[in-house]
């Protein structure tokens, strides 16, 4: 018997074919300040802050970087918490050793599964971007962004829908023009550091 059915996009189990996109270049470090979601509209609106894009490109101080998700059919996140509490590194440590000291800690962190509404609450505590794909396949699109919560834990958000859209302010542009936005910027910033 031959299934109709489409295949699941998921993060785990993107289709074959997929490709992956960064969406690094123009997020990282970026504030998730805001997180709408409509459930009858199977709606996911992140709007993200990113200061030192916007002021390359010279746009207005209350600029937005928007992901819109449409046809939204799964949402999850995953909170790593450090265990048994802060890292700390003593002072005058060589760099490669707070490297193996904090690799260590890490490995000590246990992933646990949160409900989507308590995700979105903690755009309270301060959640900077420090990754952010973006799988694309026939069927869909899958969503990975990995936030630093308030600077003491780590949360993997996913999010599966049919649609992918992206903004600047109120200027809709396609996924390569949001990341071109970055890239610009990394690309100057790279050039400074070769002439100094």
């Amino acid at each position: 018997m031959v299934s109709n059915e489409r295949p699941i996009v998921d993060w785990v189990n993107l289709p074959e074919g997929a490709t992956e996109l960064s969406l690094w270049s123009t997020l990282h470090d970026g504030d998730l300040t805001a997180i709408q979601s409509d459930l009858l509209a199977r709606t996911l609106t992140l709007l993200f802050d990113v200061g030192y894009v916007r002021d390359f490109h010279n746009l207005p101080d209350e600029t937005r970087f928007g992901v819109i998700l449409s046809g939204v059919q799964s949402v999850r996140a995953l909170s790593g918490s450090p265990w048994p509490g802060p890292c700390s590194i003593p002072a005058g440590t060589p760099y490669e050793q707070q490297q193996k000291i904090v690799a260590e800690f890490q490995s000590k962190w246990r992933e646990e599964s949160m409900s989507w509404a308590d995700f979105e609450r903690l755009t309270k505590d301060g959640l900077e971007l420090s990754s952010a794909v973006l799988g694309q396949g026939t069927y869909g699109v899958a969503l990975r962004l990995g936030l630093l919560v308030g600077g003491d834990s780590y949360v993997d958000a996913f999010v599966r829908s049919e649609r992918i859209a992206f903004s600047v302010g109120k200027r809709q542009l396609t996924a390569q023009e949001f990341v071109s936005l970055g890239e610009a910027y990394w690309e100057e910033f790279a050039q400074k550091r070769t002439a100094d």
